[in-house]
């Protein structure tokens, strides 16, 4: 038996998602993660359940699956591989640190927090339902504290130049 194809209102909310929650930068240390907690995905997920398949998180049985979602978000943001640092966190907080991670690059969730981003914010939350503007509030408060650790570019090249800037040398 075939699969059931994805509802194309389903695809719509997803792009919309994208669109309205995540913001494209053009900062390599602007990171996304692919399929861990804060992913695009499981935020989708909370917000518009209805829309996502019932084997990944959702409640619908034609919704988007993680790997559809994935696709449409590829069509936004870049993917790339990262490895973490002995001590750093760029996924899950109990992620296996030996592993590469997948992420979208040049993407941030936006930040109710910050005035710019509230103005855009605003006008989404006046086109969602009552408790979606809740469970969106509620994921972006969540999601918009979530920083990518030192790995690759960004955390450890940051600390390095702190010790410098403090009279330090590593030779000493």
């Amino acid at each position: 038996m075939p699969r059931r194809p994805t509802s194309n209102d389903a695809v719509k909310h997803a792009r919309f998602f994208l669109e309205a929650f995540i913001e494209r930068t053009d900062s390599q240390d602007h990171i996304l993660p692919k399929n861990d907690e804060f992913s695009p995905f499981s935020g989708f997920c909370r917000v518009f359940p209805q829309f996502a398949k019932k084997k990944d998180g959702g409640s619908a049985t034609d919704g988007v699956s993680r790997a559809a979602f994935n696709k449409v978000c590829l069509e936004y943001f870049e993917e790339g591989m990262r490895k973490p640092a002995r001590n750093g966190n760029p996924g899950a907080l109990g992620s296996n640190l030996a592993q590469q991670r997948r992420h979208f690059l040049r993407g941030r969730w936006l930040d109710p927090a910050e005035g710019s981003d509230l103005k855009m914010l605003e006008e989404l939350m006046s086109q969602l339902s009552g408790e979606q503007q809740r469970d969106a509030e509620a994921l972006l408060v969540d999601y918009s504290r979530w920083k990518p650790g030192p790995a690759g570019r960004g955390g450890e090249r940051v600390s390095r130049k702190h010790s410098q800037d403090s009279g330090e040398s590593e030779d000493e």
